[in-house]
């Protein structure tokens, strides 16, 4: 009985040990830098994953100014600071960063589809003495969000991404 009982046990440690290393052998197999890796590839690769990361750390930046109300902050992210259209309407930018981003970056170029929550505030039109009212006590304003996509181009100058043009899309 004891003989059976540790040929058992024997067989089930032998199963396990195999079920259990099968995904690591998978998983070593597909890391990248093994055999037959280029290293200019590898290079170019890291390159294109730091101006990604780059691209989305200037994009999350021109949410928070916008966010914080400092519209002449986030016009300094741009190419032309004094050419940047905020639209006035827009109150808040909430980058949802989800897998639909689509970034193309070249040597020095890349476009962005970011897709985001907007903050908008419209001003209730015609004005009349009633909106007027509102208005001074912090009303006269309708305000919504909305999902839809930022689509931004970017150019590196001197090293640096800048955002050349940033149109929201509903």
């Amino acid at each position: 009985m004891k003989s059976e009982t540790s040929t058992t046990r024997r067989r089930f440690f032998f199963k396990a040990g195999a079920a259990l290393s099968a995904p690591l052998a998978v998983a070593a197999a597909g890391t990248p830098g093994g055999d037959g890796e280029n290293p200019a590839a590898l290079e170019a690769r890291l390159r294109r994953l730091e101006d990604v990361e780059a691209i989305r750390a200037l994009s999350r930046r021109l949410a928070r100014l916008v966010d914080a109300g400092a519209r002449t902050d986030a016009a300094r992210l741009f190419v032309e600071p004094a050419g940047a259209e905020i639209d006035d309407r827009v109150r808040g930018i909430s980058l949802d960063e989800s897998d639909r981003d689509q970034i193309e970056v070249s040597a020095d170029r890349a476009t962005a589809r970011l897709h985001c929550t907007v903050r908008l505030e419209t001003p209730i039109e015609p004005r009349c003495p009633l909106v007027d009212m509102a208005a001074q006590q912090g009303g006269g304003i309708v305000r919504r969000t909305e999902s839809g996509v930022l689509e931004n181009v970017y150019v590196k100058r001197r090293g640096k991404w800048k955002i050349q043009r940033s149109v929201y899309r509903s």
